[in-house]
């Protein structure tokens, strides 16, 4: 039996998906102790007394409610970030995001407590009003701080990780010769065009179209199929159905959404789709990229 020196931290063989909700609970328990000695003063004014384990529950069941939206403020910053030339509106859509995110969890707590403390199944108007008066405020600051708190983990997390340079394939000895030249027809005739002329190459149908200059020249084969034939050194995907030769690649343009726009040397520009932007950046000539 082998014993590892250094054994992996608990945290680190919790499921992915389970860490940042942990996180996040404990960041609503937080917030929620924060607020409970207001609670106690405002009901020891009103002539009432608080029983530990009915706010111990209340605490631990508005934690978890609150733990519920965490998949929605990360999706939010991810599809949203607040940062880049549209971070303006990105901002208005947090704050709507926020406002109904803050509108379903003061339902939700009114909804639990009919169930869990009154015994009903629905709580009364005046109750769900009363809880928006004194709630909704708190819940839209708690809220905008988990968003900030997201953003600023998800910058850590794409700053500590380097873009990956795509390293030149092993040759193998029965693997084919990258393509340096396909036979297409021009006016009639079947003529060699070397690859050395293509400055991309997008999906058609059955056919791949290849892009010189103003031209373009039909070949009938599917793109995938077309991109292992090619020298990775040379030809980069950009997406699923497009692929650009990266000498021709004059400006890398990095947009909000992860996206990347490319304007060539002539034609595009072209969009890069962010599964593939951070490697056609990596394999671009350096000194022809611009931010």
């Amino acid at each position: 039996m082998t014993i590892s020196a250094h054994p992996t931290p608990a945290h680190a063989r919790w499921p992915a998906w389970l860490r940042p909700h942990a996180w996040v609970f404990l960041y609503w328990l937080a917030f929620l102790l924060v607020l409970e000695p207001g609670n106690i003063l405002r009901a020891s004014q009103a002539g009432q007394t608080l029983s530990l384990p009915h706010e111990v529950i209340r605490i631990l069941l508005a934690a978890l409610l609150g733990t519920t939206v965490t998949s929605a403020v990360h999706a939010l910053v991810e599809r949203f970030p607040l940062r880049g030339p549209s971070r303006g509106r990105h901002l208005l859509i947090h704050v709507a995001g926020a406002a109904g995110l803050a509108l379903t969890l003061v339902v939700a707590s009114c909804l639990l407590a009919a169930w869990v403390f009154a015994r009903r199944w629905l709580p009364s108007w005046d109750e769900i009003w009363d809880q928006l008066v004194s709630n909704f405020t708190l819940l839209m600051f708690a809220l905008a701080a988990l968003t900030a708190l997201v953003q600023v983990g998800l910058q850590r997390t794409a700053s500590t990780v380097p873009p990956a340079r795509p390293a030149a394939p092993a040759p193998a000895l029965d693997a084919a010769p990258a393509l340096t030249q396909v036979q297409v027809k021009r006016r009639g005739q079947v003529i060699s065009l070397p690859l050395s002329d293509v400055d991309w190459i997008e999906a058609q149908g059955n056919y791949v179209a290849l892009h010189v200059g103003a031209e373009q020249h039909l070949v009938r084969d599917t793109v995938s199929r077309f991109a292992a034939r090619l020298d990775p050194l040379q030809f980069q995907r950009i997406h699923r159905s497009m692929i650009v030769a990266v000498d021709r690649i004059r400006v890398f343009e990095a947009l909000a959404n992860g996206d990347a726009l490319l304007h060539l040397t002539r034609g595009g520009p072209l969009r890069a789709s962010r599964s593939y932007a951070a490697a056609v950046k990596a394999a671009a000539p350096q000194p022809n990229l611009k931010k």
